[in-house]
């Protein structure tokens, strides 16, 4: 059931009660990276983050690079994320950002991160704010734009005391550049395909920094994404099988 929006929380606590248990949620006022390759599962995260968000009774703005709002609403809604009515009255709003086919050179990847910030602080705004992926526009973009782009984000939280989740690949960036966008951000999280000792391939997070959690069970976990379930947290005993 989504709380009204005066119901606020100070934690987003995540949809996965079992994973919500082993991290301790996502603090309220806080800008956090979810970083890791193709198919490791931070869109999924992303989106459990903003279902956790309407449920802890946030309004969020979902800017996604990869998806129509129709295809983001069928994703989530398939692993038992009802966002839907959430749709429909205006507590989540869905950014569709078109990145694919345009003639990208560092002067239109300045524009779009400039477009991006004037609509955050201008129409844009809410409690949980998502960017999945930044990837694209990235590996288009100046390290000094995107940094500069970063620490409006980072300003923007410390000002509004909103929550931002920012997802993106490690491979757009050279180590330099990752080493100070994690500086930026409270939170930390990384993400990778694992293989168990049984063969069974799952993925796996490691939370790296969470400022502001209440204290976690465990810092790691791994995990698999299933229809109409999500994210389902792999007891210890199967991962260590």
């Amino acid at each position: 059931m989504l709380l009204d929006s005066g119901s606020k929380c100070k934690t987003i606590h995540l949809a996965s009660s079992e994973l919500d248990r082993l991290l301790g949620g996502i603090p309220y006022s806080s800008m956090n990276l979810l970083e890791g390759e193709n198919d490791t599962g931070k869109s999924v995260l992303a989106q459990d983050i903003a279902w956790g968000g309407l449920l802890s009774g946030f309004n969020v703005r979902y800017i996604t690079t990869e998806m129509t709002p129709a295809a983001l609403i069928r994703q989530m809604e398939s692993l038992s994320f009802h966002v839907t009515s959430a749709y429909i009255r205006g507590i989540l709003k869905i950014t569709a950002m078109h990145v694919k086919g345009i003639n990208w050179d560092e002067s239109i990847a300045q524009y779009y991160l400039s477009v991006l910030s004037n609509f955050i602080r201008n129409k844009g705004d809410a409690d949980v704010i998502i960017f999945d992926s930044l990837t694209y526009i990235a590996t288009k973009s100046s390290p000094d734009n995107l940094l500069n782009f970063l620490s409006g984000l980072r300003n923007h939280v410390d000002a509004r005391k909103n929550t931002v989740i920012v997802t993106i690949h490690p491979f757009a960036f050279d180590g330099n550049q990752l080493i100070r966008i994690r500086s930026i951000c409270d939170g930390h999280m990384n993400f990778k395909i694992k293989t168990l000792p049984s063969n069974e391939i799952v993925r796996s997070l490691e939370i790296l920094k969470l400022r502001g959690a209440s204290k976690a069970s465990d810092n790691s976990a791994a995990f698999k994404v299933e229809p109409d379930v999500g994210i389902k947290v792999l007891p210890f005993s199967s991962v260590k099988a």
